[in-house]
């Protein structure tokens, strides 16, 4: 899934630098044939290839032949930073070589010496002003543009701390598409590492296959890296593109018979389910790499380079789910505000609902791939924005994702303390400037801080479901619903292994949420975060109760005004939850009732709960269910379930039960 950017310039040395050939002593010449060999067997040799160089270099130390080569191998091996010397020394002493003042170049824009790589393109455009045969040596005037975008960038950086993951969770080879729960406690990633000491090497790179690992922080620490089991992984290229919210659907990358596909497995308790493809819809006859869900799995975000409404290379497209067919829908472009002529990758959608982020080579980018974000709202998506300087770096940066806590993230990328290839980073985002409340730039031009009430929130929800009688993990149907219209924002299950469930919501709305299971009362909950608040983590474990008679529920999203039994429309969530239930069980009886605080007379407060309750009966009846199988009254404040000291307390009090007659 992963392609090196500069491997056209394997070729370009031994073909166009004969001439110093001539100057090289017999031995170092036959040290570079024997190199040139080595590097014909793909990037697996690097390291055999850079010590053969070397010892010629000890040889014939000025020769720019030798320089040029080493240089190239560089920029084709885990740590193109290290190119640099070697160009320059290359070029200064042969400047008339056809595109080494381009590599040298390249080389200095990777190194963050914007005004020296700009002077070297322009030479190279004064030397060769006609078209190079290799697209890749006619792109100067782009790779200038990241120049200037890149020293207005690090002028004003974002204030993050980024930090290489370290040997264990990277390693030697390529380690890249980072997923994260939303909780950040669990880690999934793809890398090309061998796991085993029979691991394969794909012939078309001759470069091990990709391969899901995956590791838990724990007691401070990452844990050992391992890989996922089969069915995840195969024999063949097996990468990590995109995981829901609840961490246990995961995406994955697959070759397909010659083309790249998405599929999707799911996790119940520590065990994969069998991939199945995304559908044609989805995956079609070209390359689909990268994949994320929105928060509530209503849309597909995923990268594909088809060339049915195609932007330019790999673009971003979308697809809605369609419960009618069971199926994903037809995939609509996001179109050219996101979409550039160069390549789009990486697409992570934020539990805001809003926001997406992702890796683009064009936009105001500095080099390679950068991050950039981009809010969907009543007048389309906005300008892309650039996170700035040290999120990205004159090399690709690639699969960003964010925890529900919008301060920490993950990406991969390739910097000069890397340990080789492309390794995983975790960006820290200071309270000043991160992400959701930070100073992005807009334009490339400058800081242009955000608003906070433009600040996209989350809440994370999360905890374990579990049954009153044996009190073991449970499966349970969770949705989320709008309280403002009733509507349906998320429906997801819990694991049936372990009971645990985990969502993400956008802030700033207010949601029933229920959990139902067949035999069980539903258990209706209160989630209300308000906008522009961050960090927030509810833990809500959830202990169902049977459908038994005695058995006790309280339906917490019944409301009335005050010392009223007039139901608010807020109250509509409840009433259909208790509508299904009664249609469902079609023996089931319920007695419903009310209960107040202690404010106020004991009999005013036994009329109204007794009204109250009579209310919601009457609304279940309305809808069909028979009224013998109701029954309404009042309790007033004599079943307090907390003391009526505090009007956090009150308000617990303040309620509707529905008890299994």
């Amino acid at each position: 899934m992963r392609n090196a950017y500069v491997c056209l310039a394997l070729s370009i040395v031994p073909g166009l630098l004969f001439a110093q050939e001539a100057q090289l002593p017999k031995d170092a010449k036959e040290l570079l044939d024997h190199a040139e060999r080595v590097l014909a067997a793909g990037n697996t040799q690097f390291a055999q290839a850079e010590a053969l160089l070397l010892e010629a270099l000890e040889l014939a130390p000025d020769n720019a032949q030798l320089n040029a080569r080493m240089g190239t191998c560089q920029l084709n091996g885990p740590r193109r930073q290290q190119a640099l010397p070697y160009l320059l020394k290359a070029q200064a002493a042969a400047p008339e070589l056809p595109r080494v003042h381009f590599l040298t170049a390249y080389a200095l824009q990777l190194n963050g010496r914007w005004d020296e790589a700009i002077l070297s393109y322009e030479k190279h455009n004064q030397a060769a002003p006609f078209q190079d045969e290799e697209p890749l040596f006619n792109s100067a005037a782009k790779h200038i543009t990241e120049c200037k975008n890149g020293k207005l960038l690090m002028a004003e950086p974002t204030n993050a701390e980024v930090r290489n993951l370290g040997k264990g969770i990277n390693s030697p080879e390529s380690d890249y598409g980072a997923l994260t729960t939303a909780d950040g406690s669990t880690l999934i990633f793809t890398s090309r590492r061998p796991t085993s000491p029979n691991a394969k090497v794909n012939k078309d790179n001759l470069e091990h296959f990709e391969e899901i690992l995956t590791c838990h922080w724990r007691s401070g620490k990452w844990s050992e890296v391992e890989p996922l089991p089969a069915p995840v992984n195969t024999a063949s290229n097996d990468a990590s593109v995109g995981l829901f919210n609840d961490g246990r659907t995961l995406l994955i990358y697959r070759d397909d018979e010659g083309t790249g596909d998405l599929f999707e497995s799911k996790r119940t308790g520590d065990v994969w389910s069998e991939p199945v493809s995304m559908g044609p819809n989805i995956n079609s006859a070209d390359h689909e790499s990268s994949a994320w869900f929105s928060f509530d799995r209503k849309w597909l975000y995923f990268v594909s380079d088809r060339q049915v409404d195609n932007v330019g290379g790999q673009d971003i497209f979308r697809s809605k789910w369609d419960d009618t067919a069971n199926a994903w829908g037809e995939a609509e472009n996001l179109g050219p505000t996101i979409n550039s002529v160069h390549d789009e990758e990486g697409v992570f959608v934020h539990p805001d609902g809003r926001t997406i982020y992702f890796s683009s080579k064009g936009h105001n980018t500095m080099g390679g791939y950068d991050v950039f974000r981009s809010r969907l709202g009543d007048g389309g998506w906005t300008k892309p924005e650039n996170l700035g300087w040290p999120v990205n770096s004159p090399d690709d940066d690639l699969f960003f994702v964010l925890t529900a806590n919008g301060t920490t993230a993950y990406l991969s990328s390739l910097r000069p303390d890397g340990l080789g290839e492309d390794d995983l980073y975790e960006v820290t985002f200071k309270p000043t400037t991160a992400p959701l409340h930070g100073s992005l730039l807009a334009n490339g031009s400058g800081a242009a801080p955000f608003e906070e009430a433009d600040s996209p929130s989350t809440v994370l929800v999360k905890g374990r479901i579990k049954d009153l009688k044996m009190l073991n993990g449970m499966e349970a149907f969770i949705e989320m619903m709008d309280l403002d219209d009733a509507s349906l924002v998320a429906r997801f299950s819990s694991d049936a292994a372990t009971g645990e469930y985990m969502v993400a919501l956008p802030a700033g709305r207010r949601y029933a949420m229920y959990v139902k299971a067949n035999g069980f009362l539903v258990h209706s909950q209160t989630v209300e975060v308000p906008v522009g608040r961050s960090n927030v983590e509810m833990d809500l474990d959830v202990t169902m109760e049977p459908l038994a008679n005695g058995s006790r529920s309280t339906m917490r999203n019944l409301f009335f005004a005050s010392e009223s039994a007039v139901l608010e429309e807020a109250s509509l969530a409840d009433i259909d939850q208790l509508h299904e239930l009664l249609t469902r069980n079609a023996e089931l009886r319920l007695e419903i009732s009310g209960h107040t605080d202690s404010d106020g007379a004991a009999e005013f407060n036994a009329k109204l709960s007794k009204a109250r309750a009579e209310a919601v009966r009457d609304r279940l009846v309305q809808r069909g269910i028979d009224g013998a199988r109701l029954i309404g009254i009042g309790c007033g404040d004599s079943r307090p379930v907390a003391p009526n000291d505090s009007e956090s307390n009150k308000a617990l009090n303040r309620r509707t039960e529905v008890k299994v007659l």
